[in-house]
This record gives C-alpha cells, structure tokens and sequence, in this order.
C-alpha cells in the first residue's frame, strides 16, 4: 500500500476524533450549566463566620520587663467584644513563653496580665476560638541577662565552634581573660586560628599581643590525611588547653586536638615537619624552639632551627583530651593506635637546609599515653608486664571524652564495653598509674545505658565552705546504675550518686551539656550550680526552653532562669567578670540563639546573686 495514502488515512481519523471529543466536551458543560441553574439558587458562602478582628500589637508592653507578680500591659485590638468586666472573664487566654498568665484586665486596646511565678523570656500570643494571635518578645526581669557590653558575641570567631574556654594564667580576681579553643578562623578571609583570646571588657584581644598572645596565624585549618589508600582532607581543630602545672614559674600551655600545622611551621617555616595533635607552648602561644644539625646529601652538617616538642599520634585520629601532671608530665587520651615521633638522630635535610626528611618512629599505644615535656613516649606507662612492648588493650569501643581529677586520676567515657579486659560500661576510672580504679567500676555498677558523650570535673568549695568534687556526665543514655535519668548524672569522683542533687523532669529532648559552676568564687559564700544545655523545652513542667541554671540540689530557681530559647549546643561555662565589672558566666559552644537574641557561638551574661530570693532548701 502506498505510505502517502496510509498517512492521509491516519490524518484524517486524528480530526474525526478531534471533532468528537470537542462535541462531547460542549454536551457536558451545557448539562452542568443546566444542573447548576436548578439546584444553586444563592451564595454557598454566605453565612460563615466572620473573620475575628482582635490583635495583639507588636508594641513595647508597659513596663518593658517584669518579674513574677508583676502586672504588664499589652497594646491590643478588638477586645472588648470578648471581655465580660462584669463578672471579669475574658474568652481569650494569654501566654508568655508558653506559660499562660492570669488575665487581671482587658479594654478593646489594651490588655493587662500577671506574670506568673515560674516562666521564662519568650514570645507571647493570645488564643481566642482556637486562633493564635502572636504579640512582642517579652524579657521576664531576673537575676542573669545578656551582657551588651560584651560586644564580641555580635561577631564571634569566624566559620566554626567553640570547643573549650580556658581561663588565661594570670587571672586574678580583677582580671579576667580567656583562650578559645575550637575549628574557627582568624578572620573571614583567612585559613588559620583554631586559638583566640578575648578578655571580658569587649572581647577579642587581637593577634600579636606581646608577653600574651603573640601568634600570628594559629593552627592551618584544613588537614589532609593518607589511610594508605586515599588522601582524604578534614577540618583542623583545637579541642582544648591546659595550664602546664610542674613549673609555675616559667608558665606553659598544653595545645591538644586535631592539627598538623601550627603557626606554619609545616607549611612555611620547615619543610617535613608536622606537629600530630598535641603541643607544649610558652605562655604567650609561641612554639619553644631550639637549633640542631643535620647532614644534608653531600654530609654538609646545616644548623636548623626546630620545635623542641617533637611528639603525639597519628593523623587518622585526633587527641580528645590531654592533661599536664604535677611531675611535669602529660596524659593523652585518645582512639589512636600510635605514638608517632621524628628520630633527631636519624633524620637529614635539604642541601638547602629549609627542609628536613624526617625518619618517624610509631610504637603501638592503646587508648591512653604518657609522654615527657618534649613528647618522648613514656614506656613505663600503661606497658604489659609480660611483654613491656606491647600496650595494654585500652578501651573495647569508641572514647567520646575524659576529665582528670584532682589527685591525677583519668575518668574516660565514650561507648565502650571494656577497658584492658574488664567490663566497662561506658565508663571507667584509670588511677595515677594507668591502672584501672576497681572501686570506683564497682560503684558504678551497671553504668550507662547509652553512650555518654560529654563529661565534666569541678573542684569547689560549697556554700558551707567544705572543699567539693563532682563529675557530670551526660549522654544517650536513659539509666544510670539502675536509676532513671534523663541523660545526665551528678556523680562523685568515686562513682557513686551526688545524692543530695535530684534531677527533675525533664521534656521535649535531652541535656547535651552540663557543668558545675561556682557563680560567686571570690566571695566568702559559695554558690555553685549546674549549668545545662540540650534541646528539652521544659523543666520540673515548666517551660525552659534548652537551657538551665540548677542549684545543687537540682531546683530551677526562677531568678536564675529567665533566659528565652537556646538553639544549639554549650561545651563549655566558666566563671567571668562581666564587662562593667560584676558576676559573670562566660558560656561558649556552637549555638545560634539565646534569649531572642542572634548569638555567634559566645555569649557572657550578667549574673546577681546578691538579688536572688533565698529559696535555697
């Protein structure tokens, strides 16, 4: 058959159905036109409700702040049609921060409320007829605000959180500074920081302060690891700081975390060097230096000048704590496999002399290390008996972190299931020597349930003047020895319950931070509390949204928590002078809001005990 023939067919069919389909489209509308015209008569939507005309004003209530008690006017609309004086109910109901308050009186423009004795700052709204009507921010007056003078936590470090507070050497009670330890930068244009200072008047002390802080770049932020397979690049941080404490007149610090490059030693200054995760410091920052020789290719001897520290691990595996010891020794705690250091003598260098080509030894560590002050692995410690080459097993699991208390012991938590050979349930106690602590493994019984993430040490002295020590621990878990909690405890340093403190309910999410702060350490009475982040939105039934100041007892005293929503997560509170000179609570961490206020992962707040209600049981 001829193929023009075929399409003319096909063609004509296409508009024969076209035709068809549009007779059949007009039939329909014609019999719903038909349909309609006998069964609409009038408007379906006449007859429904009206829209409800009240508001409630984003204009500043009078008086701006209040506390418990206290009445407070609000700017509204449309109220009066709701409001029965005579017999003084109101079909509305008003909420701060989720907390309803008492109505003590309404006009079509205003309406004035009680604050109630337990709520936090927080948006307020009004319900009417199962509709929201959302008003202004409201900052309930209390004990503990955000310090405005303390300019810096407008800005913050740049790109990254912050890890570790840590007080600066010479602080004294008229003196307050502090290093910042984390995976920021300098700046927004640079790749190097990892280490600031700020000081409690405004903030940041710049780099290059002489006798202080003199660096100049800090840590390189970037750090490419070779598995043997790959090289794969991850974000450089600083975990933490520690004071050196064997010689305190020649001051030191102690850098730890995860790093290769510090002050650019090994991407400028000494080609072949890298730092592995740890560093020994003077007290401004700068790296302790000292010059030797090495022969270079033609067996030239070229003096260079190198870090004295020569020490750490591997680069698979940062260092997650690491403590300075009173004999002049330090404690690395880590899920690294190897103590890795550069052979001096064996090592030669560039014809040059601007690189080196460096002969490293690993020896085999499990979990925690000893090293000297120059990073010479401590092979007395923590070495089996039957073969001093070999390491102890160390940890069956993942460490997450670790405190030292105040006799040197080292408390490791993580989600493990055993430490050299014994039950470990996610927590365990190494005495001065590296050994495992027995008494304290039998304290904590059948331990945590889950894994604990965060645990921190505090030595204070309590409101009768008796020198204290606790351990907080909080984590994934939900019991603790056979006791409910919500993923925290306050232990004793030998493992047993802080029974005096009480845990209360806690609702809508877990803690993620907790720390024990002495709020007044200058003073002749001690006040210290437990200072709590996470992602819970209420308290004991009343609302606090992801943040809490606890006495040691475990109340929420409403002074001490009027603070609105927190967004994120602390690691880290220390006790600070505030910018005009006052209490003070430093808080650092990785969080984006606090108290309705856009925050830069650093925030210090204003904290009067003095105006504190004695409530304390």
């Amino acid at each position: 058959m001829n193929k023009r023939y075929c399409d003319n067919n096909r063609e004509q069919l296409r508009k024969a159905i076209g035709i068809l389909c549009m007779v059949a489209l007009s039939l329909a509308v014609a019999s719903c036109n038909a349909d309609e015209e006998d069964s609409i008569k009038e408007n379906p939507y006449s007859g429904g409700r009206e829209p409800l005309t009240v508001k409630l004003l984003s204009e500043t209530p009078d008086p701006e702040t209040a506390g418990p008690g206290a009445e407070v006017t609000f700017k509204a609309a449309g109220l009066a049609k709701y409001s029965h004086k005579a017999e003084n109910k109101f079909d509305f109901e008003f909420y701060i921060s989720d907390e309803q308050c008492e109505i003590a009186a309404a006009t079509d423009s205003t309406l004035t409320i009680i604050i109630p004795e337990n709520v936090s700052s927080g948006t307020t709204y009004l319900v009417l007829e199962n509709q929201i009507f959302y008003g202004p921010y409201f900052n309930v007056s209390g004990s503990v605000s955000v310090d405005q003078g303390f300019e810096f936590y407008k800005t913050g470090p740049s790109h990254g959180s912050i890890f570790a507070c840590v007080p600066w050497s010479g602080n004294t009670q008229q003196t307050t500074e502090f290093y910042l330890c984390g995976d920021f930068e300098q700046s927004k244009n640079s790749s190097y920081a990892g280490l600031l200072m700020v000081n409690n008047e405004k903030g940041l002390i710049n780099f290059g302060t002489a006798n202080k802080f003199a660096l100049k770049y800090g840590i390189y932020w970037r750090i490419y690891v070779d598995d043997g397979n790959t090289i794969s690049s991850y974000s450089a941080k600083l975990s933490g700081m520690d004071s050196w404490k064997a010689d305190k007149e020649s001051p030191k610090a102690l850098l730890y975390g995860w790093f290769n490059d510090y002050e650019r030693w090994s991407s400028v200054t000494l080609d072949g060097f890298s730092f592995r995760n740890v560093l020994l410091v003077n007290n401004d920052m700068t790296v302790m230096t000292e010059k030797r020789k090495f022969p270079d290719p033609d067996g030239n001897m070229k003096e260079i000048n190198i870090p004295v520290f020569n020490g750490g691990t591997d680069m698979l595996n940062g260092i997650i704590r690491a403590f300075s010891t009173t004999d002049g020794k330090i404690i690395a705690v880590t899920n690294s496999r190897w103590h890795v250091h550069i052979d001096y003598e064996n090592t030669t260098c560039s014809t040059d002399g601007k690189a080196i080509i460096p002969a490293e030894i690993y020896t085999a560590i499990k979990s925690v290390m000893r090293m000297d002050e120059y990073g010479t692995l401590d092979l007395g410690y923590r070495r089996s008996i039957v073969t001093p080459e070999e390491a102890l097993p160390g940890a069956n699991g993942e460490i997450k972190d670790a405190c030292m208390t105040n006799d040197e012991s080292i408390i490791i938590v993580g989600d493990l299931t055993a430490f050299d050979g014994k039950t470990a349930n996610n927590i365990v106690k190494l005495d001065k020597n590296g050994v495992v602590d027995d008494a304290f493994s039998a304290n904590v019984g059948a331990g945590a349930d889950g894994e604990i993430t965060k645990i921190t040490y505090t030595s204070y002295t309590d409101e009768e003047g008796i020198p204290q020590e606790r351990i907080v621990i909080v984590g994934g878990f939900t019991t603790f020895n056979g006791k409910s909690v919500p993923g925290l405890a306050v232990l004793n340093v030998d493992g047993t319950f802080d029974i005096e403190f009480e845990l209360k309910k806690m609702e809508g999410g877990r803690p993620n931070f907790a720390k024990i702060v002495d709020l007044t350490p200058y003073s002749d009475i001690h006040k210290p509390h437990l200072v709590i982040s996470g992602t819970f939105n209420k308290y004991a039934g009343i609302t606090r949204q992801g943040f809490l100041i606890l006495d040691m007892k475990g109340n929420a005293i409403q002074e001490f928590n009027v603070p609105g929503r927190f967004y994120g997560e602390l690691y880290d509170a220390q006790y600070s002078l505030t910018s005009d000179y006052a209490n003070g609570l430093l808080l650092t961490g990785d969080f984006t809001s606090f108290d309705g206020k856009r925050m830069n992962n650093i925030v210090m707040l204003k904290v009067d005990v003095k105006n504190v209600v004695n409530t304390y049981e």
